[in-house]
C-alpha cells in the first residue's frame, strides 16, 4: 500500500467544466485496459460528481464578504495556479477512508463506463447509452482474516436487448420511468379536484413498466444481487456465514484459487437461498474468477451442495441485515436499485465523498452503524402552496390527533428566515408540498447553514437529479442538503400523487416516532381507517389491519423496507421514495418501548391484547330446540369452528350443525354429527350464525362444547424471534441500546404459544369431558340391567321354590290345578 503512486488530475483539462468527469472515467477505463485495478477504481470514484463536489465544496459555503475577499487575494497573486478540488489524492486515501467507515456498513458503488462518443452526444442520448456498468465494493462483511480488504472492481457487460419489450434496451427502459410516471398520472382535463386522478389503464401500464425494469434488472446482476445483502445482524446468520467462509476458504485454498476470488465466492454465497442453480453457474463462469472448465464445474457442485446442505432450513424472507451504502453514478440514479432486495436497508450517495464527508461530520453521533438521534422537536410543513387542499385537510387532521406537540405550518408559505431555523433548531422536518421546498430558501442561503435534523420531502421529484445541459453534472436539492451536513434526507425520485404519499407518510412516520397523545400511547398507526384518511375522517379500527406495515422501530431505513413490501401501496409510490444519507436511528422510540417494560410484558400477556376473537363455550341445547349464536366477521378474516357433543343422554352423542349468513344462506351443514371442524374465508364484511339444532331428539339434552376463532391468515404466527442468543456477552450498555422490537416479538412469541396450549388444554378438556359422560352413562346402563337380572333370579327362584313344594302338598291349591292339567 505504501508504493502506489499519488494520482493527479489531469494538466489538460480544466478544473470548472463539465469535461473533468469524462476525463476521470477515461482514465479508469485505460487503467484497467492496462490492468492496473487500483488507479481504474480510484479514476471511476473520482468521476463521480467530479465537478460537482466543486460546487458544493466547503469553499462554496462561507458568506459574500468571505468569497469578495478570496477573489481579490485570487487577483493580487495571478502567476498562482487554481488549487486541485478538495476531495481524495491517492488510492491509498481511498482506502483509509474507506477502513474508517462503520464496520457494520455494506458500500457499494455503481457507475457506467466510459464510452469514446461521450462528447458527441446530448445528456438523453449519454443516459440511455448501452455502456458495461461497473461494480464496486468498497466494505463489506470480509472472509478473509489476516488480510487487508481492498475495494473489488467487478465489470459487468451492458444488458442484452429484449425486442418483445416496449423499450428493448436496458438503459432506455430504466430512464424512461420518471417522463412514463409523469404522463400516466397527469390529471384528467374534465376533473375539478385538486388532486390527481389518473387513468387506470396508464397506472396498470405504469406498474407493468416498473416491474419489468426490477426484473430486468435481477436478472442481469445475476449472481452479483447478493452483494446488496448487508452484513447479517442475527447472531444465528452470522454463524451460518462463519461456516459458509470456513468451508469456502478450505475449497480455495485446495484449488488454489486467489484471495479476490475466495472473497467473491464468499460474498455470493452468504446467502445462495437467493439463488437459482443458473445463477451459481454463471458465477462459477465468471471472468472475475477465470476458471478452468475442470475448476468451474467442481466450484458448481461444491456451491450446490452447499445450498442444499446449509441453506436448506432457511425461509427468512425478510432481511436482517445491517445498512447497505448504494453509490449511485447520475446515469443510473432513475432506478429504484433499492427493490433488488426490498426489505433491505439501503441509504444513496451521489459519490464517495459525500459518504466520507457526511460520516466525518457525524462520526461522534454515530454507534453501532447507525446515527444515534433523539426525534422529539419536529417541525411540519403543510401544503405551503396552497392548493392541494384535500391534502392539508388530511395531514393537519392527523398530525393535531397523533402528534398534538409538533409544531406545524399549514396552508401557508415559510419565509428563507422561518425555514433555516426549522432545519438549524428542530430534530425532525417534515416537508408535504409541492416539489422539494427550495422554491422558498435559496440554495446559496442553505449551504450556509449547518443542518442537524433529518428532513423528510415528501413533494414530487424532490430528491430526483436534473440535468442541466451538456457537459453539465445533473443536481438535485439532496445535494444542498448533504453540502449543508444534513445527515439524512428522504425524498421521491419522481412524481407522486397525493393520497398514497399521505398515506406513506402517516405509516412511515407513525412507526418511526411515537405518537405524542397519550390517547393513542398504547394503539398503532395501522389501527387508522384508511376510507375514513381518505374522506378526511378520523377514525381508529378496534384491531390492527395486518394488510399494513404495523411493526414499530427505531431504525428509519428498517420501516422503509416494510413500505416497499406493502402490497395495497402502488409499486411507484414505494420505489420512489428513498433515503439520501445516513441511517438513523431514533433513541426516543426507543426509550418510548423500554419506558415501563414490566407494563408491556402485563399488556401483551393479556388475552385482550390479542386482536384476533377467540370464544371457547359449552352450552347445553334442549329437545326439539335450536340454540344459534351471532358474530361479526371483516373480509380477509378466516373463521375456524370446532365443535364436539360431550353430552347426550343415553349415549345419544350427535347433533347437527349448521354456519351461515344473516341473509340465510348457508355455507356448512351438518347432519347428527359428534363433532367436526369447519374452516371459511370470509368474503366481505357481515353477520355470520352459528346454529345447533337437536330436533330429531325428543327426550334429550345435548352438551356442546365448542370453540371459535375470527383472525386474518397467520396473524398468531407474525411474532418470531431467532436472536434470544443476542443477550449473550453483551455489556451493560449493549444490553440498553438493543432491538426493543426483539424483545416485543419474543414476549409476543411465549404469548401465542401459551394461548395456543391453551386452546389445545381446552380441546383435551372437552374429550375427556365426553369420554368421561360416555363412561358414566354405560356404567349406570351396566348397573341398571344387573339390578333388572337380579331382581329377575330371585323371582325365578321364589317361583321355582313354590312350585317344587306345591308337588309334594296334596291339599293346595296349586297341586289340583296341575293334576288338572
Amino acid at each position: 500500500m505504501d508504493n502506489i503512486p499519488v494520482v493527479t488530475q489531469s494538466t489538460s483539462v480544466k478544473m470548472n467544466t463539465g469535461l473533468l468527469s469524462l476525463d476521470y472515467k477515461h482514465r479508469a477505463t485505460v487503467a484497467l485496459d492496462v490492468g492496473d485495478v487500483r488507479n481504474a477504481i480510484y479514476y471511476q470514484t473520482e468521476s463521480l460528481g467530479a465537478s460537482r463536489r466543486q460546487k458544493f465544496s466547503h469553499a462554496a459555503r462561507p458568506s459574500l464578504d468571505d468569497m469578495i475577499q478570496t477573489v481579490m487575494e485570487r487577483n493580487t497573486n495571478k502567476s498562482s495556479s487554481d488549487p486541485l478540488p478538495r476531495g481524495l489524492v491517492s488510492f491509498n486515501d481511498l482506502f483509509k477512508r474507506c477502513d474508517e467507515l462503520p464496520s457494520e456498513w455494506t458500500v457499494i458503488q455503481i457507475a457506467k463506463e466510459y464510452t469514446p462518443l461521450a462528447t458527441s452526444m446530448t445528456h438523453k442520448e449519454l443516459l440511455e447509452q448501452s455502456t458495461p456498468i461497473w461494480l464496486t465494493v468498497f466494505r463489506c462483511s470480509d472472509p478473509c482474516e489476516g488480510s487487508f480488504f481492498e475495494p473489488i472492481l467487478i465489470p459487468l457487460d451492458a444488458p442484452e436487448d429484449q425486442p418483445a419489450l416496449k423499450y428493448p434496451n436496458y438503459f432506455q427502459h430504466i430512464n424512461s420511468i420518471v417522463p412514463e410516471v409523469r404522463k400516466a398520472i397527469a390529471v384528467s382535463p374534465s376533473s375539478n379536484s385538486t388532486e390527481m386522478q389518473p387513468s387506470a389503464s396508464n397506472l396498470e401500464a405504469l406498474e407493468h413498466l416498473i416491474s419489468s425494469a426490477i426484473q430486468r434488472t435481477c436478472e442481469w446482476l445475476g449472481p452479483w444481487a447478493n452483494l446488496f445483502v448487508g452484513n447479517f445482524r442475527s447472531s444465528t446468520n452470522q454463524q451460518l456465514e462463519r461456516e459458509v467462509y470456513n468451508e469456502i476458504e478450505e475449497f480455495c485454498v485446495h484449488n488454489r484459487i486467489n484471495r479476490t476470488g475466495q472473497r467473491l465466492v464468499s460474498l455470493v454465497a452468504r446467502r445462495l437461498d437467493l439463488l437459482k442453480n443458473a445463477q451459481i453457474f454463471q458465477l462459477c463462469c465468471c471472468d472475475q474468477l477465470d476458471l478452468d472448465d475442470e475448476k468451474t464445474e467442481v466450484l458448481y457442485t461444491f456451491l450446490s451442495e452447499m445450498k442444499r446442505v446449509k441453506f436448506k432450513a432457511v425461509k427468512e424472507e425478510r432481511l436482517d441485515c445491517y445498512p447497505v451504502m448504494l453509490i449511485i453514478d447520475e446515469l443510473l440514479d432513475g432506478l429504484p436499485w433499492e427493490m433488488v432486495h426490498p426489505t433491505g436497508e439501503y441509504c444513496r450517495f451521489a459519490n464517495f465523498w459525500t459518504l466520507s464527508d457526511l460520516y466525518r461530520a457525524h462520526a461522534t453521533r454515530i454507534k453501532n452503524g447507525y446515527l444515534r438521534m433523539s426525534a422529539k422537536q419536529c417541525y411540519t410543513i403543510i401544503n405551503p402552496s396552497k392548493n392541494l387542499h384535500q391534502m392539508s385537510a388530511r395531514l393537519q387532521m392527523f398530525y393535531k390527533e397523533w402528534y398534538p406537540s409538533f409544531k406545524l405550518l399549514i396552508d401557508q408559505a415559510p419565509t428563507a428566515t422561518e425555514f433555516s431555523g426549522a432545519l438549524k433548531n428542530s430534530d425532525v422536518l417534515i416537508y408535504n408540498g409541492h416539489g422539494s421546498g427550495l422554491q422558498f430558501m435559496d440554495g446559496h442561503t442553505l449551504l450556509q447553514l449547518e443542518i442537524n435534523c433529518v428532513t423528510f420531502l415528501f413533494g414530487c421529484d424532490s430528491v430526483r437529479l436534473h440535468p442541466n445541459g451538456r457537459f453539465t453534472e445533473m443536481t438535485g436539492t439532496h445535494l444542498y442538503y448533504n453540502a449543508a451536513r444534513c445527515p439524512t434526507v428522504i425524498g421521491a425520485l419522481w412524481v407522486l400523487t397525493d393520497l398514497y404519499t399521505d398515506i406513506y407518510s402517516i405509516l412511515l412516520l407513525g412507526n418511526w416516532i411515537p405518537s405524542t397523545n397519550p390517547l393513542y400511547a398504547r394503539e398503532s398507526v395501522a389501527s387508522i381507517d384508511m376510507m375514513a384518511f381518505k374522506a378526511c375522517k378520523w377514525h381508529l379500527n378496534k384491531g390492527e389491519d395486518s394488510r399494513k406495515p404495523s411493526k414499530k422501530h427505531p431504525s428509519l431505513l428498517k420501516l422503509m423496507g416494510d413500505c416497499r413490501m406493502f402490497s395495497l401501496l402502488p409499486q411507484r409510490i414505494r420505489c420512489a421514495l428513498v433515503c439520501r444519507g445516513l441511517p438513523v436511528m431514533n433513541e426516543a422510540a426507543s426509550c418510548h418501548a423500554i419506558r415501563c417494560p414490566l407494563l408491556l410484558v402485563l399488556l401483551l400477556l393479556l388475552p385482550s391484547c390479542i386482536s384476533a376473537l377467540q370464544k371457547e363455550i359449552t352450552i347445553s341445547v334442549g329437545p326439539g330446540k335450536v340454540d344459534c349464536f351471532f358474530e361479526v366477521a371483516k373480509a380477509g378474516q378466516t373463521i375456524d369452528i370446532e365443535y364436539q357433543v360431550i353430552d347426550g343422554g343415553h349415549g345419544d352423542l350427535d347433533i347437527s350443525f349448521e354456519l351461515a349468513e344473516v341473509s340465510g344462506r348457508t355455507i356448512f351443514a351438518d347432519y347428527k354429527k359428534s363433532d367436526n371442524i369447519h374452516r371459511f374465508p370470509v368474503p366481505y364484511d357481515g353477520e355470520y350464525k352459528f346454529c345447533f339444532d337437536n330436533g330429531f331428539s325428543r327426550a334429550n339434552s345435548k352438551t356442546v362444547f365448542f370453540e371459535l376463532i375470527i383472525e386474518r391468515e397467520g396473524e398468531q404466527e407474525d411474532a418470531s424471534w431467532s436472536d434470544i442468543d443476542l443477550l449473550e456477552g453483551l455489556t451493560p450498555e449493549e444490553f440498553y441500546e438493543m432491538k426493543v422490537q426483539d424483545m416485543e416479538d419474543a414476549i409476543k412469541r411465549v404469548r401465542n404459544n401459551l394461548t395456543k396450549a391453551r386452546q389445545l388444554q381446552d380441546v383435551l378438556r372437552s374429550h375427556e369431558a365426553r369420554d368421561r359422560n360416555v363412561a358414566e352413562e354405560n356404567y349406570f346402563k351396566v348397573n341398571v340391567w344387573s339390578f333388572f337380572q337380579i331382581l329377575v333370579m330371585v323371582a325365578v327362584g321364589t317361583l321355582q321354590v313354590f312350585m317344587v313344594k306345591s308337588l309334594f302338598d296334596v291339599e293346595s291349591r296349586a297341586y289340583k290345578l296341575l293334576t288338572k292339567l
